[in-house]
């Protein structure tokens, strides 16, 4: 027991200043800041799926302490929100067994609960709003852009329309914040565990996958989400309520991104079976996601097998 309390506590040190490391290189290598957003919480998964989340939640209170001594508060706040209580919450998740369903469902509620909470707490410490800061910069961005356009002799008219086009752009995803926000912890909580169980997997630790991604399947209620999504945009322009619009929207958009990385499934399927190269592989995801025609064959594909069970998934599973 002892011996064991020994082992948690080192390898507790050692992932806390692997933590450290990952803050100070966020600050001095700022290029590096997305690859470290991605990689930042595995320290704390890996310490929770070895010796339980009690060391997980000492390591992170260390490290918290020592970087706000070495670098500043604000960035261990923002460590321990942002990014160490979903390595906490993962760590226990992976330890526990949890399904692999499960685990990217906690994780993935754990992400957007901690975004939402630092976007908050910024706001409220430094009176900054995150999300209005981006939205600006993607504005100003594009007003950059049509200035060097124009700059290079292109028609006023063609500006006018690249501004307004942006608008709208701008404007839908302004709408589509909620959707993005479950989208982006979705992947983020994905992007953590697919890091995590490639360390665990090299210390002989294996953690169950989610296995091959031709075999993926979303459930079939997302494709009646996604019908309902659609309702919900008719009524609310038809009957000008714009809180129903914008609620039909979320709902749409995030059912139709499910459907359509289905349908990607869908293609890796047929594309195993019929032994397509990878040359041929190769060009046609080029095509999908180059050529909007594409893109709707990949999302009537998920939706004819959600619906239809073409890869036999669900029969094979009650089976």
């Amino acid at each position: 027991m002892h011996k064991t309390n020994v082992a948690a506590m080192v390898e507790a040190g050692v992932m806390s200043a692997i933590v450290i490391v990952f803050a100070m290189i966020s600050v001095y290598l700022p290029f590096m800041v997305l690859f470290i957003n991605m990689v930042f919480p595995v320290p704390i998964i890996l310490l929770g799926v070895r010796h339980g989340h009690k060391w997980s939640i000492m390591a992170v209170v260390a490290s918290a302490i020592m970087i706000a001594i070495l670098i500043e508060p604000v960035l261990a706040v923002k460590m321990v929100i942002g990014y160490s209580l979903v390595g906490i919450v993962l760590g226990h998740a992976l330890r526990s067994k949890f399904s692999p369903a499960k685990t990217l469902l906690v994780g993935s509620l754990t992400t957007m609960v901690s975004i939402v909470a630092l976007f908050g707490l910024m706001l409220m410490l430094m009176g900054v709003n995150l999300m209005n800061l981006q939205f600006q910069m993607m504005g100003e961005g594009m007003k950059q852009a049509i200035e060097i356009y124009r700059s290079y002799g292109m028609p006023e008219e063609k500006l006018i329309q690249m501004q307004e086009m942006s608008d709208k752009g701008l404007a839908v995803a302004k709408i589509a914040i909620p959707a993005a926000f479950l989208l982006g912890s979705v992947l983020a909580s994905y992007i953590n565990l697919a890091f995590a169980r490639l360390v665990l997997r090299r210390l002989g630790l294996p953690t169950a996958g989610f296995g091959p991604f031709k075999h993926w399947a979303a459930p079939t209620y997302i494709l009646w989400a996604a019908v309902a999504g659609g309702a919900l945009v008719y009524l609310g322009q038809l009957q000008q309520v714009e809180l129903i619009t914008n609620l039909g929207i979320n709902i749409l958009l995030f059912s139709l991104i499910c459907v359509f990385v289905h349908g990607l499934a869908v293609f890796y399927f047929l594309a195993d079976k019929y032994n397509l190269s990878r040359l041929i592989r190769g060009i046609i995801l080029l095509m999908i996601f180059l050529n909007a025609i594409f893109v709707l064959i990949v999302l009537y594909a998920g939706a004819f097998d959600m619906a239809l069970d073409y890869r036999k998934l669900r029969s094979s599973r009650q089976s």
